[in-house]
């Protein structure tokens, strides 16, 4: 922004000595009146794009970062201004709080920097480590009390990156204080975490999920690590605030079909403390340092109007609400296949087609997945400046699929129906596809020019594929850059909860309910979502007994 300014005020005085700009003249920046200037996101991005090097030095280019910028443009509002505030967004003219250019200061992280640790020797991997690691459920809010970060190997199979966990900048609200939020990676940079611990029963897959229900059963709580790096969870799981702009956090767990349901009772949000909140359900690929609806992969009520958002779009729809109303979300999602010779419908049955690899962190164990990535042909109709044409991509969606929210117990009817269909990938398989023919086509022309050097280590490089898929993991630094484009078993919709600027909020998953909603005529009952929880723990060990059973039938067809 500060470099766009100086741009209009070169132009504006035209050639000009550069000791016009040292800081003996600095009194001419009343003259110059950089305040006047505004860009908007379509002038930024290109001059980001252009100067990527220099401004952004040690940041990876992700293939949503315009977005990002989007989404900073709007929510630091200590920083930027919008043109009219009134008709604040992501799209809105942006100029600087404080135009003076001589006040621009470099920016010195808050945290101390990390570093590596070398892995460890192999005599020092025994099982009695990790015996010594057993995580308890009470490990997903361990105590913030040390900011280094310590990354060793906790297998044979290590992490394949080991930038991939992040501590969380110490930017924790007053009021949660007392909650631990630092010592567990985050899900980003293309890969998430969940707990895991050393499996007793399972010798070949080694490792499994851990199970944080407690002696209720109620394991479904806000994520700890599938959230904004900006937003604090309290202890209990369950109540969410962010000192910063809109961020968002989901549930661990998210549903595939059939009625669900939970509550959000809000806490602080639409009063004279200036905190807001959005509430809504959100797909896996949804943008975390956005609200909920910010993108087309989640749907969002918001707090202000009452207004529904869905790809940035508000549109009128129910009541708005504030600090003690309880809001109840609802969710339909018919079954997607029909499996019986009868015409009936279900889930077809399927070993979800897991990728994870065991890493420690902090002295606990986490398994390291990739995530879904967002399609540019999704990001685009959130673009502001879209042109509804016959170009425009249409994705898929579930038929019957619908969002209904209550407030207080009232029925506000349907938000929103015809949900986008949670596989639904976009052009990424075709991508996939068209970068795995490119790379054989190469292949097989080093091979032909190569053939006898080839043909002595083929049979070596195939033993080596057959032992990393009979291990199911990759060797370090292995990922490759491909997307996840089948079901790990965690896709779906997920209860999504975004706040701002002090906005608190707290979720009741059941299966107690202030508000429970009557069940319609005619259709299923619904479920509270801490049922959600413990069915997915039972679908998490089906999946295991299915990967030992096909690893020891692989290792004896290997022997």
């Amino acid at each position: 922004m500060a470099n766009l300014i100086l741009e209009q005020i070169e132009y504006k005085l035209g050639d000009v000595n550069r000791s016009t700009f040292d800081s003996k003249n600095a009194s001419l920046m009343t003259v110059w009146r950089p305040e006047q200037y505004y860009f908007n996101k379509k002038q930024i991005i290109p001059f980001v794009d252009e100067h990527w090097k220099d401004i952004c030095t040690d940041r990876a280019r992700t293939t949503t970062w315009w977005a990002t910028l989007g989404s900073c443009l709007y929510s630091t509002k200590e920083i930027f201004t919008s043109k009219d505030e009134r008709q604040r967004s992501a799209a809105a003219d942006f100029g600087l709080n404080d135009a003076n250019l001589w006040h621009i200061r470099p920016i010195q992280s808050s945290t101390k920097s990390t570093t590596s640790i070398p892995r460890l020797p192999k005599e020092r991997k025994s099982d009695e480590a990790f015996n010594s690691q057993r995580m308890e459920a009470s490990s997903i809010y361990p105590t913030a009390n040390s900011q280094r970060v310590e990354k060793w190997v906790a297998s044979n199979t290590p992490s394949p990156r080991s930038s991939s966990p992040s501590v969380t900048p110490a930017i924790i609200p007053a009021m949660f204080s007392n909650s631990s939020n630092t010592d567990h990676p985050f899900n980003r940079f293309g890969f998430k975490y969940i707990p895991c611990e050393k499996s007793k029963v399972l010798p070949h897959l080694a490792y499994q999920q851990t199970d944080i229900s407690g002696v209720d059963g109620n394991g479904c709580t806000l994520s700890m690590t599938d959230k904004s790096s900006y937003v604090s969870v309290a202890k209990d799981g369950r109540t969410v605030t962010t000192d910063k702009g809109f961020r968002m956090c989901r549930a661990n767990v998210g549903v595939k079909e059939g009625n669900w349901y939970w509550e959000a009772i809000v806490l602080k949000s639409n009063d004279d403390s200036g905190g807001h909140v959005r509430l809504g359900w959100a797909r896996r690929e949804a943008c975390l340092n956005a609200p909920v609806g910010y993108d087309a992969y989640s749907y969002g009520y918001r707090d202000k109007t009452g207004e529904k958002v869905f790809c940035s779009r508000p549109q009128s729809y129910g009541e708005s609400y504030q600090t003690g109303d309880v809001i109840g979300l609802y969710i339909s999602l018919p079954p997607k296949h029909k499996n019986g010779k009868d015409g009936s419908t279900g889930q077809d049955f399927k070993s979800a087609t897991r990728k994870r690899i065991p890493i420690a962190f902090k002295d606990t164990i986490w398994f390291e997945e990739k995530d879904y990535r967002q399609c540019k042909e999704m990001e685009a109709l959130a673009d502001r400046y879209r042109k509804e044409d016959d170009s425009l991509y249409r994705p898929k969606s579930i038929p019957g699929s619908s969002i209904t929210m209550y407030k207080n117990g009232v029925c506000l009817g349907v938000m929103y129906q015809d949900l986008t269909d949670f596989e639904d990938f976009g052009s990424l398989p075709d991508m996939v596809l068209s970068q795995h023919q490119k790379k054989k086509r190469k292949h097989k022309k080093d091979s032909d020019s190569t053939l006898p050097t080839t043909m002595t280590s083929g049979t070596s490089q195939m033993r080596m594929v057959d032992e990393e898929d009979f291990d199911g993991n990759v060797k370090h630094q292995q990922w490759n850059d491909d997307p996840p484009l089948a079901d790990d078993g965690s896709l779906g919709y997920y209860p999504a909860v975004s706040v701002y600027k002090g906005g608190v909020v707290s979720c009741n998953f059941g299966p107690d309910f202030q508000y429970p909603p009557p069940v319609a005529p005619g259709t299923e009952p619904w479920k509270p979502m801490c049922q959600r929880h413990s069915d997915y723990m039972v679908e998490e060990c089906v999946w295991d007994l299915v990967d030992e059973i096909s690893r020891s039938f692989r290792k004896k067809f290997i022997e």
